[in-house]
């Protein structure tokens, strides 16, 4: 899944809290499609160097009414490819979800669709693993 990425990697001074309302997406990078869900939450600066930044996100899935969703909370190092997050708990179906994402960072190409509809070049692409 992944989320436009409007606030989440702006220039933040060490401290700023940044709230997250974006809606999701899965599937290949240049959407098109319907959102599968929202994601909502806060993104702190965490770092004087910029590089660190706290997420506390839940998400909600719109297959099957927004009964279902997932929590996460880590940290987003924006000084490496890939960062990883914990899923700490969910709601309907994945109660008691525990597990990881992945976190990256993906830039889109000036023509996309999401470019040219939102004004959005970045995405941040989630991976989740449940165990």
């Amino acid at each position: 899944m992944f989320f436009p990425a409007k606030a989440t990697l702006q220039e933040m001074e060490f401290g700023a809290v940044v709230t997250i309302d974006e809606n999701l997406f899965d599937g290949g990078i240049g959407t098109n499609g319907s959102p599968l869900g929202k994601a909502q939450g806060v993104y702190v600066a965490s770092s004087e160097g910029e590089t660190s930044h706290m997420m506390a996100m839940t998400t909600v899935f719109a297959d099957g009414g927004f009964k279902d969703g997932l929590r996460f909370f880590g940290l987003h190092r924006r000084d490496v490819s890939e960062s990883h997050i914990a899923v700490i708990g969910g709601m309907g179906k994945y109660v008691g979800a525990n597990g990881y994402a992945t976190v990256k960072v993906v830039e889109l190409r000036p023509n996309s669709a999401m470019t040219m509809k939102q004004g959005v070049n970045k995405l941040l692409l989630f991976n989740v693993y449940l165990s």
